[in-house]
């Protein structure tokens, strides 16, 4: 008679939902914080597990001691950036409290597993200058690539390029935000009154265009993930996934230092030196501070950094061929 297969000590199969720390966690936050919660949670649970895929629900989350969360933090320093990580530690601060709450964990148990301090950023790095010519190099990699990859890269490039995006709002933009007849763009900020209308100049609309052929109208996120074999998959990206397309962009480019962060402060810069008001700079980048859009003046005006012409990006449609 063989063994039974050891179960794994982190989940508990029989876990229930009223039961499961996860579940009630999730349950207590807003509808707009719960999908990027829940991503950070089947993050956790897999590093905890060593499963790629599982339910948090089934994890036994009030098992975790210090030992362990330290591990996951200094993991979480590898592999994501500074405000990415800190922002899933958040989470793990959240389950945790949830299962002291639940009288899963006790007071000093808790206290000692989310004493976690805040993973610092690096000293930022100097903003790279991004011109017309480094945009032409970045198109031309993506439009290199002739899988759908390709096309999906420059239409994530042109709406950088034309609007100034966050990533966190390229990752929450649905294919029903964008009107291929206008070009009009609508961006959901961080909140309500954050958010704004852009509009796209002919060259990024034909980049859209050339994405859409493949993507289709189909409901779902505007900008998809396509696995190694070119298949698109019709689930929402993450904003750490969005940085890694930005960074093998410019990679492929020769341009490895240029980032989406450079991008969109070129596109300040732009607006500027093309004479829009302050006030109308400050809502197209969705600075929720005019002194924010202020702080851009004086490089703006410098004309050692090198801007582009936003309506007109140097994208040129690939051949048929």
């Amino acid at each position: 008679m063989s063994p039974r297969p050891q179960q794994n000590p982190w989940l508990d199969p029989e876990r229930t939902m009223a039961g499961s720390p996860a579940a009630k966690y999730l349950s207590s936050l807003g509808k707009g914080s719960r999908r990027t919660v829940q991503e950070s949670l089947a993050r956790l649970a897999a590093m905890l597990t060593g499963i790629e895929k599982v339910d948090p629900f089934k994890v036994r989350w009030e098992r975790l001691r210090r030992e362990q969360t330290v591990k996951l933090r200094a993991e979480l320093m590898e592999q994501l950036a500074p405000a990415t990580a800190n922002k899933v530690l958040s989470v793990l601060r959240g389950v945790l409290r949830t299962c002291r709450d639940m009288g899963l964990l006790g007071e000093g148990e808790f206290q000692t597993a989310a004493s976690l301090e805040r993973v610092k950023p690096k000293p930022p790095a100097e903003a790279v200058p991004v011109s017309e010519a480094v945009l032409r190099v970045m198109f031309k990699a993506c439009l290199d690539d002739r899988t759908a990859s390709g096309r999906r890269d420059a239409a994530l490039l042109a709406l950088f390029a034309s609007t100034g995006l966050r990533r966190a709002e390229a990752v929450a933009l649905d294919v029903g935000d964008y009107d291929p007849r206008s070009g009009q763009l609508h961006i959901r900020g961080e909140r309500p009154e954050y958010d704004r209308l852009a509009v796209l100049g002919k060259p990024a609309r034909q980049a859209m265009a050339d994405w859409l052929e493949v993507r289709s109208r189909e409901p779902g996120p505007l900008l998809l993930p396509v696995d190694r074999g070119g298949l698109i998959r019709f689930r929402r990206m993450t904003d750490q996934a969005m940085y890694d397309i930005g960074g093998r962009i410019a990679a492929r480019a020769g341009v490895p230092n240029v980032t989406l962060r450079d991008i969109r402060r070129a596109y300040v810069m732009s607006l500027i030196r093309a004479g829009k008001e302050l006030a109308e700079v400050q809502y197209l980048a969705g600075h929720a501070s005019w002194l924010t859009t202020a702080s851009y003046q004086q490089l703006g005006a410098e004309k050692k950094h090198p801007t582009y012409n936003v309506a007109n990006l140097p994208y040129q449609p690939r051949s048929t061929p």
